[in-house]
């Protein structure tokens, strides 16, 4: 339930096209839901229970922004957690996005690495 996009948690709908059937969007959600847990080190509304997670949910309150996140990878987490699935973006384009933040963390990594080197040594 934590990871479930809203259209998700509502009844299915009669007909092949209501707004309640689950759509890729759908899946969009839940990897945007991942995202947060792995860069937050928990599930996503870890202390509620599903009562309030649903009420969270289906009021269109958006997740709060956990520690760590820089403003554009908390962004792209917004837009892949839209309650409107109809506003999620594509999965390609938050690969590239994904993959923009990784190379920003390898520059940076790479960065801490040579501040780290001890003059006069060479590995």
């Amino acid at each position: 339930m934590r990871w479930k996009a809203p259209e998700c948690l509502m009844p299915m709908g009669d007909a092949a096209d209501a707004p309640t059937n689950l759509r890729f969007a759908s899946d969009i959600y839940s990897f945007g839901m991942c995202m947060i847990e792995a860069f937050s080190d928990e599930p996503p509304y870890a202390l509620d229970d599903d009562d309030t997670i649903l009420e969270k949910v289906f009021s269109g309150e958006g997740y709060p922004r956990p520690e760590g996140f820089a403003d554009d990878e908390w962004a792209l987490g917004n837009r892949l957690t839209d309650p409107d699935w109809e506003q999620h973006i594509s999965l390609s384009s938050a690969i590239t996005e994904l993959k923009l933040f990784a190379e920003r963390e390898d520059l940076r990594n790479s960065v801490d690495k040579a501040d780290r080197v001890c003059p006069g040594f060479s590995a």
